[in-house]
């Protein structure tokens, strides 16, 4: 499948590795520049899918913590409105004891000072109390608000380290294809220019052979024509005599 409409999105040393290609152009390096582009955009793909599941699970995670923060404040109302009513109940059971016993009448009448500093230290040991679980309820509100707190940022700290991670983890697998189909061509480069160069030297060696073979054509033509020369000049003087009986080869 063609890859060209990709070419348009390289980003860093990819864009500048496009911009060299522009320079000089080839079929191996356009191959090379096109298996790189789809290497990248099948990356970036499934980086973009990733993204948005994080985002989806982040954006789950976000409203189960929402969720729950409702119900625990809800829950702190209900426990507020529960202490304020027992504390209620509390004042109204001791308002009752106080009635009864003045309906009742007691054996020794008490003054209306001794009274009114009883009715003064039962008041006060009953706010005591409600106070202490005012004191113990926030406590425990805020306890609970600092581990919700604890939650929100451990999830938050394991989103931004899984995004990292998935991150490093495609540029790695991205690089080692990289670096393979660059040894891939490098290999096939050097066995491409180690062939040349042995027809290259089959070819200076056969036609080294064909100049020897020529030179030895050669100087047996000259030879011969040089001892052709001498027999015409040797018949010349001695005419039809009978040749000698050795002939150089």
């Amino acid at each position: 499948p063609s890859t060209s409409p990709v070419s348009s999105q390289y980003l860093g040393s990819l864009k500048v590795l496009e911009d060299k290609c522009m320079l000089k152009k080839s079929p191996e390096l356009n191959k090379v520049d096109d298996l790189r582009a789809a290497v990248f955009q099948n990356w970036l793909e499934k980086k973009k899918l990733l993204l948005l599941e994080l985002k989806r699970t982040e954006k789950e995670k976000a409203e189960i913590l929402r969720n729950n923060t409702e119900k625990k404040e809800a829950l702190k109302r209900e426990e507020s409105i529960a202490c304020f009513e027992a504390w209620k109940k509390k004042k109204e059971k001791e308002a009752k004891k106080l009635s009864e016993k003045k309906k009742l009448g007691e054996l020794e009448e008490k003054t209306p000072a001794e009274q009114n500093k009883e009715k003064t230290e039962a008041a006060q040991a009953a706010f005591k109390k409600w106070k202490e679980r005012k004191v113990e309820f926030l406590r425990e509100q805020s306890r609970k608000e600092k581990q919700s707190e604890r939650m929100r940022k451990k999830i938050e700290e394991d989103l931004v380290a899984e995004k990292r991670r998935v991150s490093v983890s495609a540029i790695e697998k991205w690089n080692k294809k990289k670096e393979e189909y660059i040894n891939k061509k490098k290999v096939e480069k050097f066995l491409e220019r180690r062939k040349r160069q042995m027809q290259q030297e089959k070819k200076e060696e056969k036609s080294e052979k064909a100049m020897e073979e020529y030179e030895r054509w050669l100087e047996n033509k000259i030879r011969r024509e040089h001892l052709e020369k001498i027999q015409k000049k040797f018949q010349a003087v001695h005419g039809n005599e009978v040749s000698p009986p050795w002939r150089p080869p």
